[in-house]
């Protein structure tokens, strides 16, 4: 019971830090403010363009209103993906503040062990980066439902607050094994320059992923939040595509379905291999168990040196 409250307590404590700090929250959507600045320049007139590439010769059989609500949910679904992404990166940095500020030898000092401390910072960056998201989507469903129906039902919010939670998990276990690594806020806050600049790329946020190469596409489909990203996609938006698909009534073969699935990446692809939702989850929860594994073995062995 004393090691439980002893968890409870440090994870509490890490949760606050976070939260206290405004800095770290706002430069934890920063990312996500981009790609919505961006969006409202030039990116929506990009991803409406190739939306009406694939539907040349359905023009009126598809509703406007319907495409500009794909386009939205499009945006939604990168916001939520770099979300996933910074969010947890930002909760985690007090594990180097605490490092560089030395706190970490006070607790050290105290009857919990090494495990329970990393597991505190695991859990509140969890609970942090889970709670925040959810606002997130929350906010931006209640804005497109505003805006039109998006064809979904509970059960599809069911999903993705799961795949919110799935997301939480796995960037919260690949981040807690590369933080170990840093001694300096300033590296790590270097570090999270890159991680801005490329997550937007990776999840598909500024251009589709089938506009890349397929070494690219490889490459980028092995990443955990490249999977996630697809998921919210499905679950967000495919309802909204399904009923375009339905207003055609199959005088295309189905061809615009399959372009659509294919330009905006519906599935994950690696190599000439096409995974389902389901291999996708299994795939991303491997890679978090992995890390998570990892973490525990690596984190005493860091941690001993001062």
């Amino acid at each position: 019971m004393a090691k439980i409250r002893g968890l409870l307590g440090l994870t509490k404590r890490n949760i606050l830090v976070y939260m206290n700090n405004k800095g770290s929250i706002f430069f934890s959507m920063l990312t996500p403010l981009i790609i919505l600045i961006l969006y409202l320049l030039f990116l929506k007139s990009t991803f409406l363009s190739s939306l009406e590439h694939a539907a040349t010769g359905l023009e009126k059989l598809i509703l406007a209103k319907d495409m500009d609500q794909f386009v939205n949910g499009i945006l939604l679904t990168g916001i939520l993906s770099t979300a996933l992404i910074t969010i947890p990166y930002n909760a985690l940095e007090t594990i180097v503040r605490d490092r560089e500020d030395r706190v970490y030898f006070d607790m050290i000092s105290t009857p919990v062990k090494r495990a329970e401390i990393i597991l505190s910072y695991f859990l509140a960056a969890v609970i942090s980066a889970f709670i925040q998201t959810l606002v997130v989507l929350f906010c931006g469903i209640g804005i497109l439902l505003l805006n039109g129906s998006m064809y979904y039902g509970i059960s599809d919010i069911i999903c993705l607050v799961g795949v919110i939670f799935l997301g939480t998990l796995s960037s919260t276990a690949i981040f807690t094994l590369i933080m170990m690594f840093f001694k300096k806020m300033g590296t790590c806050s270097a570090f999270m320059g890159i991680i801005s600049a490329v997550s937007g790329f990776i999840v598909g946020a500024y251009l589709p992923l089938s506009e890349f190469s397929r070494t690219i596409q490889n490459v980028c489909n092995l990443i955990p939040a490249t999977g996630i990203t697809v998921l919210i996609r499905n679950f967000l938006i495919g309802g909204v595509l399904n009923h375009m698909d339905e207003s055609i009534g199959g005088v295309d073969g189905g061809a615009f379905l399959h372009a659509m699935r294919e330009n905006f990446s519906f599935n994950t692809q690696v190599g000439s291999s096409t995974w389902s939702l389901n291999q996708t989850c299994i795939y991303i929860i491997i890679v978090t168990v992995a890390f998570i594994i990892a973490t525990r073995i690596i984190y005493p062995r860091v941690y001993n040196k001062r």
